[in-house]
């Protein structure tokens, strides 16, 4: 037999606990409210940024571009980020083992042809040009000579064509007068000589296409490019940004590493993985972009492609501007901005529910809750959307903030 409750000489039947449990309850609520009871807000119209931080690896349509030699050195004719036309002459690159005496020598003879000239044939010259040529040698040559008595040999190259070119036109001017000369023939031919054996130690690098030059390579040029895009994953990712580029081998000189690259568009690419899913823009959109610590421009960059993972999210931004600000780097920090306008509630008026995100509208004492899109969110706004076509939120309609 079940055992009877007894309070007060009375029998305590079941159903009053319950309803002594449901006046706690209320008591309980109505306390709550009276303590903390919630606040309202307006439904506005405004305009807020939302910015994410992340590290971005860049991905540009470039080519590394090596030679097939070993070299004792190299004389560039161009600067980091210059644009270049295909063909266009790049550099000079002497084999190992090029003898540099050979080009002093060759210096003190083309010395020797102008001493000559100028002694014996100068005084029948009447072009117009020919002091303008004279002083532009004389420069020339001076610097040549001072180069070779510091031993600071590494611009020859630049002003060997230079002076040659210098010379050439000279001699024409004074083929008109001159005579044939024994003397003069023989330097002739030791410089033709000497030329030759140069020619065989040198090694013209021109542009194979047109683009930007650039003197930094990390090794992933040939490996990574635009058209991978669409494939890479996030261990993809991860591995491209932790690679360490690579180091030549300076003990046996040996070209290990390329010479130079070329970016060959001005669109580019910055993936970036970002620590979170609560991101606000998608496939499409225009963002605005920060270059940390490259550039204190905003740049437009428009969404090439979002992928969630776990509680990460892979961007893919595709830029057309500013290719010169990453022509040198592979990893940046960067800043995602994404401006959107629209209904704006207190961001602690958002309500996360079963996976559902909605607010608490009070439309005349009748409270709904209507579940939202969030374009954007900040420290204390948000930009929201009705996500059912028959709910109802408008401006001036009253907010709930629990």
């Amino acid at each position: 037999m079940a055992r009877r409750i007894i309070f007060a000489g009375r029998r305590v039947r079941f159903r009053f606990f319950i309803f002594l449990a449901m006046i706690l309850a209320l008591f309980y609520y109505v306390v709550t409210l009276a303590i903390n009871p919630p606040l309202y807000d307006t439904v506005k119209y405004g305009e807020i940024t939302t910015w994410d931080h992340g590290q971005g690896l860049v991905i540009r349509q470039e080519r590394a571009y090596p030679t097939s030699e070993y070299y004792g050195k190299v004389d560039f004719f161009v600067s980091k980020g210059q644009e270049v036309k295909e063909d266009e002459l790049l550099a000079i690159v002497y084999k190992e083992g090029y003898d540099s005496k050979l080009i002093v020598e060759l210096y003190n003879i083309k010395q020797k042809i102008w001493d000559y000239q100028n002694k014996n044939l100068v005084q029948e010259i009447m072009d117009n040009d020919f002091e303008k040529i004279e002083n532009n040698i004389n420069t020339i040559l001076y610097t040549i000579q001072y180069n070779i008595q510091k031993d600071e040999i590494h611009s020859m190259g630049i002003y060997e064509n230079q002076l040659r070119g210098l010379l050439d036109r000279k001699k024409e001017i004074l083929d008109k007068k001159d005579s044939t000369s024994k003397y003069l023939e023989q330097l002739y031919s030791q410089e033709k000589e000497i030329e030759n054996k140069l020619e065989e130690w040198k090694i013209e690098i021109k542009a194979p296409e047109s683009g930007f030059i650039s003197f930094e390579l990390d090794g992933l040029e040939n490996i990574i490019s635009p058209k991978d895009i669409d494939y890479l994953t996030v261990e993809q990712f991860l591995s491209l940004r932790d690679h360490k580029p690579l180091v030549s081998d300076t003990e046996n000189h040996l070209l290990e590493i390329p010479l130079f690259k070329i970016v060959s568009s001005n669109k580019w690419y910055i993936v970036s993985l970002i620590p979170h899913k609560n991101i606000f823009y998608e496939q499409g959109d225009t963002l605005s972009l920060k270059l940390l610590g490259l550039s204190e421009e905003i740049i437009n960059a428009q969404v090439y492609k979002v992928d969630y993972i776990d509680d990460s999210t892979l961007v893919v931004l595709e830029m057309v501007d500013s290719i010169e600000s990453v022509l040198e780097v592979r990893n940046i920090h960067i800043e995602i901005g994404i401006k959107a306008e629209g209904l704006m509630i207190p961001r602690k008026a958002i309500i996360y529910k079963n996976n559902k995100t909605g607010v608490k509208i009070d439309h005349n004492g009748d409270i709904k809750y209507i579940e939202v899109k969030v374009k954007a969110l900040d420290d204390d706004w948000a930009i929201i959307e009705k996500a059912k076509d028959n709910d109802i939120i408008e401006v001036n309609d009253i907010v709930i903030i629990e």
